[in-house]
């Protein structure tokens, strides 16, 4: 039978040569290491494995806590890079979006006569307005 290649979701192995893909407490981007220790969850949400690896990083030493997000096998750096891409991607594309709904969002409101305004109580209102005109003078 055939071995499956890893992937980049797959566990890194005690003894295994990483690189790491992010600066990581006193390791730079691209230093390489070996995975000494690997301790956290084989799947804290039904589905996703919340691993964390102590990995002697060269000329740094032992580096605890290291998320299974911030390192890679050298081979895999440029599918890394490639993933880290389309994530940004997908991210700016989300806020671009969440931007654009809350610009509409406004508008809609003052048209519906409701917002903010409309959950707060007339009278909490007209004490606010008292009181900022007292202290503004005006």
């Amino acid at each position: 039978m055939a071995k499956k290649a890893p992937t980049l979701d797959t566990p890194f192995k005690k003894g295994e040569t990483v690189l790491a893909a992010r600066a990581v407490r006193g390791a730079p981007e691209g230093t390489t290491g070996k995975i000494k220790l690997i301790n956290g969850l084989g799947e804290y949400d039904g589905n996703t494995p919340w691993m964390r690896y102590w990995v002697r990083f060269d000329d740094i030493g032992l580096v605890g806590q290291v998320s299974h997000d911030d390192l890679v096998r050298p081979k895999q750096y440029g599918a890394w890079l490639d993933r880290e891409e389309e994530r940004k991607r997908a991210e700016l594309a989300a806020l671009t979006q969440t931007a654009e709904a809350t610009t509409e969002a406004p508008a809609e409101a003052a048209d519906a006569g409701g917002g903010v305004a409309a959950l707060i109580p007339a009278a909490l209102l007209e004490r606010s307005k008292a009181a900022k005109a007292r202290l503004l003078g005006g």
